[in-house]
């Protein structure tokens, strides 16, 4: 569980405190920060959040480092107008908390062998087989020194969120399509027939199989039912990505690519073709797998709020009067007066904001027929 607490400026304590909390431990870390961390962030009211992170998966190799979380808000606190802070204090606590479980990492290595650490790199050390620490417990005791770690760790992260952006971002690294993040400036070069940019695909599934067996013990029942949240949005990504990243390697989805044949695996083909072959992979196999993960995240989004809509609703028409004809005719008022609000919902066009309007509404207009 991730708070993030904005003070007023005036405060004497930190404008900023990320809480980072465990429950089965009642193990809690305390991260105090200045205003320049995040200077975006509006410092002039007081703004909480509170987040759970329902799932988390990290994608590992010689070329990347990523976090892949899904944050339930919990609770906050803030002005309608302040809502731009919600999408900041998540962006916060996904960085921070990423930050700090690295750190973490950093000093178990550290007592164990720094030159290690220090000939690997901290991304490539922590690809090694063995070299992760999977203790669970939050160390609630840091010293001046691994906090200034963590905040300079956090502001040297990059985040992005959203279904869009993050099912494309992912297709474009199964495709062989996105640039490095230690090699910004160096130029992509698509090579569909390489045996080594291909490898991402192995990584990519056995990514999945991590988060379909989490997920499974998660649930606890060993049924197969859909858990709480309904977890599986990662996973939705994930195999979205490896779609893309097929389907971009699939001469008869994108026949462009039989052009770059002739240079096998490690060629080097002019930048005219490669640029045309790449940006057909992207127009072919990329978009449409994206569309694809896309429209699967906005039914399980919107799924779990429908049942909630209407769990609310019939609460209410069920509770407004014990006579049960009387209850049945408000209960199927309520089941019309549902419909096109869970169109909407299923659309994606509701906020779920909008949805507690939607309830007042709805029992304002049971009332009135009770």
């Amino acid at each position: 569980v991730i708070d993030v607490v904005c003070i007023d400026k005036n405060n004497e304590c930190s404008p900023v405190e990320v809480i980072l909390s465990m429950p089965s431990s009642d193990s809690t870390v305390r991260l105090p920060l200045s205003p320049r961390v995040d200077p975006l962030f509006d410092y002039s009211e007081t703004c909480s959040c509170t987040f759970e992170v329902v799932e988390c998966v990290a994608l590992s190799n010689c070329a990347r480092f990523e976090t892949i979380f899904v944050l339930e808000e919990q609770q906050q606190q803030t002005n309608i107008d302040l809502r731009q802070n919600i999408t900041l204090c998540a962006d916060i606590a996904g960085r921070y908390l990423t930050a700090y479980r690295l750190q973490q990492q950093i000093s178990s290595q550290r007592t164990k062998s720094s030159s290690l650490l220090e000939r690997a790199g901290l991304t490539t050390w922590l690809d090694l087989p063995g070299a992760v620490d999977t203790e669970s417990n939050l160390d609630n005791n840091l010293s001046d020194k691994q906090c200034s770690e963590i905040i300079s760790l956090a502001q040297r992260l990059s985040s992005m969120d959203g279904a869009l952006n993050l099912s494309s971002h992912l297709g474009l690294i199964a495709g062989g399509l996105a640039p490095r993040p230690n090699r910004p400036d160096r130029e992509v070069v698509f090579r569909p027939y390489s045996s080594r940019d291909a490898h991402i695909l192995l990584q990519l599934k056995r990514t999945v199989e991590v988060v379909s067996v989490v997920g499974r013990e998660e649930d606890g029942s060993g049924s197969g039912k859909r858990p709480k949240y309904s977890r599986g949005r990662i996973k939705t990504l994930l195999d979205g990505a490896l779609s893309a990243g097929k389907a971009a390697r699939n001469e008869d989805i994108v026949p462009e690519i039989k052009q770059l044949k002739e240079y096998g695996s490690d060629g080097t083909p002019p930048k005219g073709v490669a640029d045309v072959v790449a940006q057909a992979a992207i127009e072919k196999a990329v978009q449409p797998s994206v569309e694809s993960c896309v429209a699967r995240l906005t039914a399980m989004e919107t799924a779990d709020d429908i049942a909630q809509l209407r769990q609310r609703v019939n609460e209410i028409a069920s509770s407004l009067n014990q006579d049960s004809q009387n209850c049945s005719r408000l209960t199927k008022m309520a089941n019309e007066l549902l419909h096109q609000p869970t169109i909407l919902l299923r659309e994606g066009k509701l906020s779920r904001s909008e949805i507690e309007d939607v309830i007042k509404s709805i029992k304002v207009e049971l009332r009135s027929h009770a």
